[in-house]
């Protein structure tokens, strides 16, 4: 049998993707990949650095602590490359980065939770209580007016929480008197206790159990705890609110950071790196102090309030240490607590001690007096 071999034999080749014996790619085949493999390999140093944030204090790691601001895109962004891997059929390399992934697989409860076969409360239990946590950003709305009243008009048509931590609290406020009439008027007695953020404005907390004992830990102007001593039938309560020194970003750094013309403007975006590398260091020194006082606190704890870091940080890891987070416990879908910038960030925070439980929790998202949202946890003492 005369057997006719043909000249034009396919060529195969092996390549560096791990890919062996696949044709030859075209020139702008072969852009593809490299281009492909130079965003991978950009995005995936991006996010190891991200997941090493929270493990090194901000003075040691400088103005990387930046990156941990965008894990979640980061995260999003290498996942898009491995699927992209799989397309083209580089199955090693796609395995590779997928492993890269897994790290941030644990972590995603801490930005989106998943509400699938969760309990949900139908009747308050009675040694339950409600506690709620807002920056109110000195009653001034995205365009800088007073809203006082509306959010007093607000709180007074909704469930109003048993005990709320307020930050950036203007104390002389047109109309502040209806606040404290609102819960005068919803509970028989309110118990209020303040502490000076700086001039006119403080951390303020509400509650109608009796306020036995508080106190604060200030950083001097850059970050600012007060604690409380509360009574709730009979059991003593410590709650921690909490106003971290801030990013010091504007509006419109804000603005342009979440639409990307930030990028265009290579100065300006030295100097937000800085002061967020700054301010970030502050805020780990700050937490430093506190963290000590919670460990030796003889009560169960409640820590809330504005932290200004997200879940990859060095300040949400410590202070999240041997408590728990009322979001991965019992919140649902996306976390965020900060408007601007697409609502990326969740910096608003309620932890508590494990002698307690959350029954729910949620941020409302219909809330926009502030640049941030409410955010409201039911929580009871275990038996």
């Amino acid at each position: 049998m005369l057997i006719i071999m043909s000249k034009n034999r396919e060529k195969y080749s092996t390549d560096p993707f791990g890919k062996k014996h696949a044709p030859r790619r075209s020139f702008f085949g072969m852009l593809l990949v490299i281009i492909l493999m130079a965003l991978t390999l950009s995005f995936s140093v991006a996010l190891l650095i991200a997941y090493i944030t929270p493990y090194v204090s901000p003075s040691a790691f400088g103005s990387l602590t930046i990156v941990g601001l965008f894990a979640p895109i980061l995260f999003i962004c290498v996942a898009a490359c491995m699927l992209m891997w799989i397309v083209l059929g580089y199955w090693k390399t796609a395995a590779a980065v997928l492993l890269l992934l897994l790290p941030g697989i644990f972590r995603f409860t801490d930005f989106y939770s998943i509400d699938l076969m969760r309990e949900v409360e139908e009747k308050a239990e009675r040694s339950s209580f409600t506690l709620m946590s807002y920056n109110v950003r000195a009653f001034g709305d995205d365009a800088g007016e007073p809203m006082l009243d509306s959010l007093v008009n607000f709180m007074a048509s909704s469930d109003l929480a048993e005990v709320v931590c307020f930050q950036e609290f203007k104390r002389n406020a047109k109309g502040i008197e209806r606040l404290d009439s609102l819960f005068n008027r919803r509970y028989k007695r309110c118990y209020k206790s303040d502490v000076e953020e700086y001039s006119g404005v403080v951390l303020r907390t509400y509650s109608c159990y009796p306020i036995i004992a508080s106190g604060e830990i200030s950083s001097l102007g850059r970050g600012t705890t007060q604690w409380n001593d509360i009574v709730v039938r009979n059991d003593t309560l410590r709650i921690f609110n909490n106003h971290l020194n801030s990013t010091d970003l504007t509006a419109s750094d804000s603005e342009d950071i979440g639409s990307g013309e930030i990028l265009g403007d290579s100065e300006r975006m030295l100097s937000i790196v800085d002061r967020i590398a700054n301010n970030s260091t502050i805020r780990a020194e700050h937490v430093d102090t506190l963290r000590h006082v919670i460990d030796n606190t003889p009560y169960e704890s409640i820590v809330c309030g504005d932290f200004n870091d997200t879940p990859m940080s060095y300040v949400y890891r410590e202070l999240s240490r041997d408590l728990v987070d009322a979001f991965v416990e019992q919140g649902r879908g996306y976390g965020y607590t900060f408007r601007p910038m697409h609502g990326m960030l969740r910096i608003d925070y309620i932890l508590h001690s494990k002698g307690l439980s959350s029954l729910y929790y949620y941020a409302n998202e219909h809330a926009n007096f502030s640049d941030h949202l409410p955010i409201v946890a039911r929580l009871k003492f275990n038996e």
